[in-house]
């Protein structure tokens, strides 16, 4: 990854907004359950480079099990990575590749890929090799996940006033007329296209979606949009499964009260799923879904459970009688293109989605809001430029 943040006086830059601070506010995790509000300084961005003035940042569950230490070691660490902004500034070179300009809205991908190795080449760039911690990588290339503080300039995380954006990041502008509310969703929404594109769902075929999270949702938005026939939802919470017919699901499931699901899969469809979209993130859950797909169907996990989680499986039953497809999905790629479209559409009431709005001040009340569920929580975004939220 490289990182401009000083450049020399020779490198042209296009001259952000004057209001562009030096210093950018920031929430970072210090260590394992510490958090810290601190400031970073804010450079000029190089000549490749954009700098991105951040309008909100959803609040994920995997911020969370960074803070607790489930995924790895990545502190100091200023999380976030469902951001969208504005540019600040820009290089000439990047406002020339990218057709970018101060005041642009944008979003940009949380994996920055070395587009260079050979998952990259092949369009994989999810599963860009640079990345790969399992490999002894001491750090990765995801915004608000795997990439310290302490690496200039600093500015790897949307949980802050600024971000940092180098040329190899994937950036794409989004329409005037979204809404920061609508907007904000579109990291999520990607990851659930990239999770439908991976079920290779065919017009007319039969979804369950465990999970009635905001992905999960938005999961069954994304499979109603790609043509998919009766849409199921399963989880436990019946706010979120009433919320969810309003979002494409047909039928709902409440997993807590329905003593055999799959069942009540078989009754509400007349078989079971053709595909099963596991977002939930907890494996009794995805232990059921390969429970809930036909012989022959495709299950796709793309739901994250921390580094220590593990699956049981039934070889013969669950898997090699049945020969489902089990198919894991890892984070968006492919994904922001038609999440755009989606959410341009309007076609859903999106910002219905969005429950909770707290400032970076307000990082640790936002936490207990979504570990509590209070208040009917469903979405937590922050919002860097406020001072006392809304």
């Amino acid at each position: 990854m490289v990182a401009s943040p000083h450049p020399g006086p020779a490198t042209p830059t296009v001259a952000g907004a004057p209001s562009v601070p030096t210093v950018s506010r920031q929430v970072a995790f210090a260590a394992a359950n510490t958090i810290e509000h601190v400031e970073q300084a804010v450079g000029r961005p190089g000549a490749g480079d954009v700098l991105v003035h951040v309008a909100l940042v959803g609040v994920c569950a995997t911020d969370l099990h960074l803070l607790a230490g489930h995924i790895g070691d990545p502190f100091p660490l200023v999380p976030g990575h469902e951001f969208v902004g504005e540019v600040a500034a820009i290089g000439a070179d990047a406002a020339r590749q990218r057709g970018l300009s101060v005041g642009d809205r944008v979003a940009v991908e949380m994996l920055l890929p070395c587009r260079s190795c050979a998952r990259c080449r092949e369009g994989r760039y999810n599963l860009c090799e640079a990345d790969d911690m399992a490999t002894g990588l001491d750090r990765g290339r995801q915004y608000g996940v795997n990439i310290p503080r302490t690496l200039e300039p600093g500015l790897w995380g949307g949980y802050s006033e600024y971000l940092f954006v180098p040329a190899e990041a994937v950036v794409h502008r989004l329409p005037d007329d979204i809404a920061w509310t609508t907007a904000v969703l579109v990291e999520p929404l990607a990851v659930a296209f990239r999770a439908i594109a991976r079920s290779r769902l065919r017009p007319g075929e039969s979804v369950v979606v465990i999970g009635p999270g905001p992905v999960g949702i938005l999961a069954a938005a994304a499979a109603r949009s790609a043509g998919a026939g009766r849409v199921v939802m399963v989880g436990t919470r019946p706010n979120r499964l009433e919320l969810a017919r309003r979002f494409g699901v047909d039928d709902a499931i409440d997993s807590r009260t329905t003593a055999d699901v799959p069942a009540a899969v078989r009754e509400t469809l007349g078989s079971l799923a053709d595909v099963v979209i596991e977002i939930a993130g907890v494996p009794a859950a995805q232990e059921q879904a390969v429970r809930l797909v036909r012989r022959g169907g495709r299950v796709v996990l793309a739901g994250a459970c921390g580094a220590d989680a593990r699956i049981t499986l039934q070889a013969d039953d669950d898997l090699l009688t049945r020969e489902i497809d089990v198919l894991p999905s890892f984070l968006s790629a492919g994904g922001f293109e038609p999440a755009i479209a989606l959410l341009a559409s309007a076609a859903f009431p999106f910002a219905d989605l969005v429950t909770h709005r707290f400032s970076l001040d307000q990082v640790e009340r936002a936490f207990q809001v979504i570990t509590a569920r209070e208040d009917g929580v469903l979405k937590v975004v922050l919002d860097p430029r406020s001072e006392d939220g809304r």
